[in-house]
């Protein structure tokens, strides 16, 4: 516990007091975009911009998970792979098990972080009130149910470079905003992206946010695409571990050769 208790404060502290820029966007501009969105350019009766107020609430808390995902988790293990942390640790008697916890626990607790600030910020600017039942309902959907994008984020880490890894990132994030409908009303897309981005993972925990939002019950069809999803992520990220390690087994014997 001790170790892992070092770990976590050594993550902490370079995620949260060395890394001002990733913290901005992934809290603060979506919190930024609420507003924007929500307050500014809006137009309609205001039971109308209320119902959106509320569906945007949902979409802004799942971009803020995709944010901290590519931007956050994927760019923090790509480097620390880089910097050959992963390789030391990996020699060390503890291995890497306490690394890995102690960055999936960071990352949750920015991502609970980013989901709390945005429920004050929709109660502060629409009066949007959750009961506590409905804010922890909102807070394990977010977290549960973004695993997928979590795991793709850790995907990226295995890039060679951190250029590609931001790359990948962009490619990630803003299309599948726009696909999803983080953005703006999936139904302002053609009925083709509004088929492929009503299986995204994105738009399946928007959707299952807003029903516990409006104290509805989960489709379990929707459930089961999240599930789907994280399965089919989790065994990439088992078939890449293990192509990479093959690959430095290989150069390993032919160093041992030379």
């Amino acid at each position: 516990m001790k170790t892992l208790g070092y770990q976590i404060s050594f993550n902490a502290k370079r995620v949260f007091l060395r890394n001002f820029s990733y913290l901005f966007f992934t809290i603060l501009m979506p919190i930024g975009f609420y507003i924007l969105f929500t307050k500014v350019l809006i137009s309609g009766t205001t039971a109308q911009e209320l119902v959106f107020a509320k569906q945007y609430l949902g979409s802004m808390i799942v971009y803020s998970v995709l944010i901290n995902a590519m931007f956050g988790l994927g760019q923090i293990m790509q480097n620390d792979r880089q910097h050959k942390l992963l390789s030391a640790l990996s020699l060390t008697p503890k291995g890497t098990k306490y690394y890995y916890i102690s960055i999936g626990i960071i990352m949750s607790l920015v991502n609970v972080l980013s989901i709390i600030l945005m429920q004050l910020v929709a109660k502060s600017t629409w009066n949007i009130t959750l009961s506590l039942g409905e804010s922890v309902s909102v807070i394990v959907i977010a977290v549960l149910g973004t695993l997928p994008i979590m795991g793709v984020g850790v995907l990226s880490s295995f890039a060679k470079t951190p250029q590609l890894t931001s790359i990948i990132a962009n490619l990630t994030v803003f299309p599948l905003a726009i696909i999803s409908g983080l953005w703006w009303p999936l139904q302002m897309m053609p009925n083709w992206v509004q088929t492929i981005g009503k299986a995204t993972p994105t738009y399946l925990t928007s959707k299952m946010i807003n029903l516990a939002i409006n104290n509805q019950s989960l489709p379990i069809h929707d459930i089961m695409g999240i599930v789907i999803w994280t399965v089919i992520i989790l065994v990439l990220i088992f078939v890449l571990i293990k192509l990479v390690q093959k690959s430095g087994e290989l150069k390993n014997d032919q160093g041992t050769a030379v």
